[in-house]
């Protein structure tokens, strides 16, 4: 296996002839490596797609302007942070809308038989219907033909359902698109997505959000696993399923962190290992930081790495327990046998990985959906040398 392991893990953030270790590159790394979830938004201008995204997804995605232009009517929206890239329909009015889909047909068409990366293909597709209307467009049942066609999983996301008074009109819609569209199940679920303020004594609370959470994640094809995951970190309407998707993801970057990590420690070359693994657990660190949506500029990460590194090794050294395999720490110990050696710098990388996802964990808020992180380092190291010294 050689050194594959490690370069692939830590990428080009390291330069092997200067031994020095690139932090902002780490950091892009980390981001742009994430599992990736597309969806393709569908609805006309006024139907509440932008307060829908932007609710469900705790950051503004769909605002005026942002995105990269597909076509005149398609628009590309990529958040590097939460790994989504959105889809975003433009111009489907009523007044002309024939000529729109037949453009989007084939926006959609050449994305499909042209693809050669996961940003080039929606997930999954949400049909926003304003449940206020008085009755469904002949643009919606192109709209849900049209992701029918393509195999596009797709919600129909009735919007702004302030309560019962909109049940007859989405009752009376889901009869006719079953009629008209002939889809074998129609998956929908009526949402209002942020309170509703009627004076200063009446607000409608959100609801519904969490409903099209689950159906989204039942309709995503076993295939794209991946996507699923990165749907569940990248909500914000569950922050127990965000949590969890978040540890999933982090545990798997330390595997990969500890598998690099270990090569490195069975090399037969006295000294040559310490600034690799180094490099290994700051890439690991950045890893983590990315799969809970931390970045330089949320997170002293560059002190928080050099603290951590300093901490294992202080702690590991005052043991003197292994002192004598610890050849990756400069000055201490001497050089054993290699698979010894590579055996202690996985469990240490383990220890170090499982330990601060546990801090990540600490200051995770659960109202909020967001890991907030103390000001001060030394609050953050004090807190992973607790979890830190339980893996011992």
């Amino acid at each position: 296996m050689g050194r594959d392991a490690f370069d692939v893990f830590v990428g080009d953030a390291y330069d092997k002839e200067t031994n020095t270790f690139n932090p902002r590159k780490a950091e892009e790394n980390a981001f742009n490596g994430k599992n990736q979830f597309n969806i393709i938004l569908f609805g006309a201008t006024g139907v509440g797609k932008s307060t829908l995204v932007n609710s469900f997804f705790g950051e503004d995605l769909a605002v005026a302007g942002k995105g990269k232009p597909v076509t005149q009517h398609l628009t590309k929206i990529k958040s590097t942070k939460k790994a989504v890239v959105l889809w975003d329909t433009k111009g489907i009015e009523a007044k002309d809308y024939e000529l729109t889909i037949g453009q989007l047909k084939k926006d959609i068409k050449n994305s499909f038989e042209e693809f050669n990366h996961v940003d080039d293909v929606p997930h999954l597709g949400w049909l926003c219907i304003d449940s206020s209307s008085s009755r469904i467009e002949p643009r919606d049942f192109e709209l849900i033909k049209l992701t029918e066609e393509y195999g596009i999983p797709t919600v129909v996301v009735f919007t702004k359902a302030y309560g019962d008074s909109e049940d007859e009109f989405i009752d009376s819609a889901i009869q006719e698109i079953n009629k008209i569209v002939g889809v074998s199940k129609l998956n929908y679920t009526k949402v209002l997505s942020s309170d509703y303020r009627i004076n200063s004594k009446i607000t409608i609370p959100a609801h519904g959000m969490k409903d099209l959470l689950n159906i989204s994640l039942e309709l995503l094809p076993v295939g794209v696993k991946g996507a699923a995951n990165a749907l569940k970190k990248a909500q914000v309407v569950k922050s127990e399923i965000r949590l969890e998707a978040m540890k999933d993801s982090a545990r798997t970057v330390v595997h990969a962190a500890a598998a690099a990590a270990g090569v490195i420690g069975a090399s037969p070359i006295p000294g040559s290992d310490a600034p690799l693994i180094a490099a290994a657990q700051s890439a690991m660190i950045y890893k983590i930081n990315a799969e809970f949506e931390l970045d330089s500029e949320t997170s002293n990460t560059t002190s928080v790495v050099t603290g951590i590194l300093g901490v294992t090794a202080v702690a590991q050294v005052g043991k003197a327990v292994v002192s004598n395999l610890l050849k990756f720490i400069p000055g201490v110990g001497s050089v054993v046998g290699g698979a010894i050696s590579a055996t202690t710098a996985i469990a240490l990388t383990e220890a170090v990985g499982h330990a601060y996802i546990k801090v990540l964990e600490t200051y995770y808020n659960k109202e909020s959906g967001i890991v907030e992180l103390p000001g001060n380092v030394t609050t953050i190291l004090s807190t992973f040398k607790e979890y830190f010294s339980l893996k011992k």
